[in-house]
């Protein structure tokens, strides 16, 4: 007798547990490292070496102007016929590529002064990476 009262709670038991929805969680959890800052990482940069006579804080310079946030997204630069720089694309951006070893077009800035460190360079990459924001 025992066993026929064990077999039916048993089988109730398994169609039970088996119409249990168990999600299994796939997701990857990604560190997106710290945030860079336009205020605080990134027009300090601009701000020590981008301004002089003829350059590109306080006044437009071959359509580039890195006074302010708002300048600098609005900046077109004229050798590269567009916006200098482009959210999400630090590579496609001009402002990086000028500010590397080998620009396409003209001359490596800041001109006549010493390169960015690649710190600095990869602090604009980042930012432009994670869309230019101005934060």
């Amino acid at each position: 007798m025992r066993f026929s009262t064990v077999l039916p709670l048993f089988a109730v038991t398994l169609v039970l547990g088996a119409c249990q929805s168990k999600k299994i969680d796939n997701s990857v959890i990604v560190d997106p490292g710290p945030v860079v800052s336009y205020a605080a990482d990134v027009q300090p940069i601009f701000a020590s070496s981008c301004g002089g006579v003829g350059c590109h804080i306080g006044e437009t310079t071959n359509g580039v102007n890195l006074s302010t946030y708002s300048a600098a997204i609005g900046s077109r630069g004229l050798q590269y016929g567009g916006p200098v720089i482009v959210p999400g694309d630090g590579a496609g951006s001009p402002l990086v590529d000028k500010v590397g070893p080998s620009p396409s077009e003209g001359s490596r800035m800041p001109l006549g002064l010493g390169a960015l460190s690649a710190s600095q360079v990869e602090t604009i990459r980042t930012w432009i990476d994670d869309g230019a924001e101005n934060n």
